[in-house]
């Protein structure tokens, strides 16, 4: 047994770049606990009630209004639902969406997790190999007709377009474009996990495929864990209406209704408030300070062999090793070094221990140079061990 509290707790003398978390210094506390105060003032009981299935209409309206006037497309209370973050709302989909013996499409590498939730559900697994434009839609057009013509039902398709957890890319735009219109010919469900939009380094984020694509054919989730904080639980999912109702009508949504029912009227309170925008613009400038300390002392100290691509948003860098170095086999060396990171094995269905994940938004940029000189110091000595 233990008495943490938070899902992650950093070793001690170990800079843990394989945390994939917001700083918790930069949290918002403060404002939370006035956002609290101010929703209970304004709503009182019913922020402690059993919920509405598809979460309250303020909220739904605030977040359908942002998207709408970002994004271009317009949504509204009867295409948008609110979630209990990213992973609860990919979890739900493939529940209502999906049947045992459908095939889901993911990419490779991907979110650790979100390959953990597929496999909860027993469903075959189809990896798309990305590059550094992101998905190669090529390959998923191939793998698409191979899987029709051994007799199985290609059904959904899992990608994180922008900001990619590992890889740190975007999927190029004549790409999102090509891969929404063959989703739509092919009658295939496309699951976008939209986490990282608003952490942009460099220049807005591309268009989302939700906003690109017929209504019906993308499934678009976005999430305030990263831009506020995870412990409240609380995103939102865009789709079609028929989609959204089906979404929300079931056992588990009608057993108590939303799943963080409290916590949405904190999250509505600090949008209304108009919080939000100046909030995230901080977490901007500082993760971008931090992504580029990261990236430069890489780039120095990584010996040769080692590549990696600069994110222009979200968390995270992957690294691919010298040829002959094992992610695994580095792991134990790197910790001994007193840094940490993710072997890319965990992204993938198979392969991937060319490759590593660091994440550069928990710690201040002496660390992070401090972090990449250990892990460099660890690749060398793996090297001269081949």
């Amino acid at each position: 047994m233990t008495d943490r509290v938070q899902q992650q707790q950093p070793r001690p003398g170990i800079i843990e770049l394989g945390f994939g978390e917001p700083d918790l210094t930069l949290l918002p506390t403060p404002i939370i606990e006035q956002c609290c105060r101010d929703a209970l003032a304004r709503h009182g009981r019913s922020m402690l009630a059993y919920g509405l299935n598809e979460g309250p209409a303020h909220l739904r309206r605030l977040i359908a209004e942002r998207v709408t006037r970002r994004e271009g497309r317009g949504a509204d209370l009867e295409t948008l639902i609110v979630t209990g973050g990213n992973s609860h709302g990919f979890a739900h989909i493939l529940d209502r969406f999906i049947d045992h013996d459908d095939v889901v499409f993911v990419e490779q590498p991907t979110y650790s997790l979100g390959l953990w939730i597929v496999r909860d559900r027993g469903v075959s697994m189809e990896p798309i190999d990305i590059d550094e434009d992101g998905l190669i839609v090529g390959l998923l057009e191939e793998r698409l007709a191979a899987v029709r013509r051994d007799g199985r039902r290609p059904r959904l398709l899992y990608t994180v377009p922008t900001f990619h957890n590992p890889a740190g890319v975007s999927l190029a735009v004549e790409r999102r474009r090509r891969l929404v219109e063959l989703a739509a010919a092919e009658d295939l469900l496309i699951v976008e996990d939209d986490a990282y939009r608003e952490l942009w380094y460099d220049e807005p984020a591309p268009a989302s495929l939700w906003s690109l694509a017929p209504a019906g054919t993308v499934l678009r989730l976005g999430s305030f864990s990263k831009v506020i904080a995870p412990g409240l639980r609380t995103g939102w999912l865009t789709a079609a209406r028929e989609q959204v109702e089906r979404y929300a009508d079931c056992g588990l949504m009608e057993s108590g209704g939303h799943v963080s029912w409290f916590s949405t009227f904190v999250t509505a309170q600090f949008l209304a408030e108009g919080l939000f925008d100046d909030h995230v613009a901080m977490l901007r400038s500082v993760y971008a300070e931090r992504r580029d300390a990261l990236c430069a002392a890489l780039q120095r100290e990584l010996p040769a062999g080692c590549r990696f691509v600069r994110p222009a948003g979200g968390f995270f860098i992957r690294v691919v090793l010298p040829r002959g170095v094992s992610a695994t086999r580095l792991l134990p060396v790197a910790e001994s070094h007193g840094v940490a990171f993710v072997p890319g094995t965990r992204n993938q269905l198979a392969g991937g221990d060319d490759s590593l994940r660091l994440g550069f938004t928990l710690y201040e940029p002496a660390e992070l140079r401090e972090g990449a000189a250990r892990l460099a110091a660890a690749v060398e000595q793996a090297a001269a061990r081949r």
